[in-house]
C-alpha cells in the first residue's frame, strides 16, 4: 500500500518540457497588420489573413 497510484509529477515534466518547446519554436509565417502580429503556421492560412487583411504584410522563415 505504499505505492502511490497516480504518477502526476512524470506527466507534468514531460508536458511542461513539449510546451517549452513549442514557446521556444521559431514560427514559420508571421503576418502583420494594423495593432496585429499573428503566426502562422502555412500559406493557407496566410491566404485567409491576407483576405480579411489585404494591407498586411508577412515574413516566411525557414
Amino acid at each position: 500500500m505504499d505505492k502511490k497510484k497516480y504518477r502526476r509529477k512524470k506527466k507534468l515534466n514531460s508536458a511542461y518540457k513539449s510546451i517549452l518547446a513549442i514557446k521556444n519554436s521559431v514560427p514559420k509565417i508571421i503576418f502583420r497588420a494594423k495593432n496585429l502580429v499573428v503566426t502562422l503556421k502555412n500559406k493557407n492560412q496566410l491566404e485567409k489573413w491576407l483576405d480579411l487583411y489585404p494591407e498586411g504584410t508577412y515574413t516566411i522563415n525557414n
